[in-house]
């Protein structure tokens, strides 16, 4: 993905949040850090089989994965 190039960050390092199975099959193709959004229209059953690794239930959660 293009912000990968301009930040020059690897692509390990982004959380890629989304709510859909498209979402999660395309963080993990981009090798990014897959997270599944729980207020959006997929189960956590398949947001986990399309690849998410962390799954959450409201935004301000993601800050556990900011150190």
């Amino acid at each position: 993905p293009e912000i990968v190039r301009c930040l020059d960050i690897p692509p390990q390092e982004f959380i890629y949040l989304g709510d859909s199975d498209v979402d999660m099959r395309t963080a993990v193709q981009a090798n990014m850090f897959p997270v599944g959004a729980m207020w959006g229209f997929r189960s956590e059953r398949e947001l986990r089989e399309s690849g998410a690794v962390e799954i959450i239930g409201r935004p301000t959660e993601l800050l556990k994965f900011v150190p």
